[in-house]
């Protein structure tokens, strides 16, 4: 099952510890999610900016994995700033109400709905391409759990860059393993970066500073029959970002070798929580305790 809805509430609730929940009213759909029906597949995923599908961003599926792939480059971003993000959102203060009230203009460029908001770090490795042999999409255990061949021909491949967590977060579910692996998914190609402005923030975080990346995400959790079936106790989730501001700190962070500090977005819409045997009957509380575990 997919996480139940939750009741709706116009202020900010801190529903765990730094796992705030909140709601947009008045939301714009400037970045939205997209549900589209394939002939004989589960319902294909997008991220839609501006009214356009941008990136397929999987499915839901309750046995499939995640994959994301550019069907066309965003160009909104090179023109200019999409919303003016308050001075205050990269001042070392903690997440709380005072904060997500100063993103709230962020908040309403989403679609009308809820979404989940959290502090995590990310230790980045990359950026890769999606057909580059070192990347996540042709690890051996992910061709295993999933049954898969060739990446290509999945058709889940855009040649889009990406950056990757440089070592999975592990939970254990006797006898089963999970792994979460974490994407951060840049808008803007590293190609367009000033020089200038990366080495800027590559100064502020050797100094200590440790300036917020903006990310829109989801988190994604299959069951693939060949864990439900008992004939692989490896398991694979994700966590995915879609970088909406930042992409000059996250190149920083990846070349400083320090874990990038991610203020998230999270889109229920986007995200799948399905159940292992015997984890309980409320997906939407073991989702927020998976976020939970994400935020700093």
């Amino acid at each position: 099952m997919k996480p139940e809805s939750m009741a709706s509430d116009t202020k900010p609730v801190e529903v765990r510890p730094g796992l705030w929940k909140v709601k947009s009213g008045n939301g714009k759909g400037f970045f939205r999610v997209g549900v589209s029906k394939k002939q004989g597949q589960a319902n294909s995923l997008y991220l839609e900016i501006s009214g356009r599908k941008q990136f397929e961003i999987g499915n839901d599926c309750d046995t499939c994995h995640f994959w994301f792939k550019c069907l066309q480059e965003p160009k909104l971003f090179s023109q200019k700033k999409i919303v003016n993000l308050p001075k205050s959102l990269s001042v070392p203060r903690p997440l709380d109400a005072d904060l997500l009230h100063d993103i709230s203009p962020v908040i309403d460029l989403m679609e009308k709905g809820e979404h989940y908001v959290f502090n995590t770090a990310i230790n980045l490795i990359g950026p890769y391409k999606s057909d580059d042999e070192n990347s996540y999409f042709h690890n051996g255990e992910f061709h295993e759990i999933w049954d898969i061949e060739d990446p290509a021909a999945e058709d889940i491949l855009s040649g889009w860059e990406h950056y990757e967590g440089k070592t999975p977060r592990i939970y254990r579910h006797e006898p089963i393993v999970e792994k979460q692996f974490d994407f951060l998914i840049p808008l803007v190609p590293l190609q367009r970066l000033k020089p200038e402005n990366i080495r800027l923030y590559q100064q502020m975080i050797a100094q200590g500073d440790r300036p917020r990346i903006l990310v829109l995400g989801l988190l994604q959790r299959a069951i693939p029959e060949s864990v439900s079936t008992g004939q692989n106790k490896n398991l694979h989730s994700f966590f995915a970002g879609f970088v909406l501001d930042g992409h000059h700190k996250l190149t920083a962070y990846q070349r400083a070798g320090v874990p990038a500090n991610c203020l998230v977005i999270l889109s229920t819409k986007a995200s799948k929580y399905f159940l292992l045997e015997g984890e309980g009957a409320s997906p939407r509380n073991c989702f927020e305790e998976r976020l939970a575990s994400l935020a700093q």
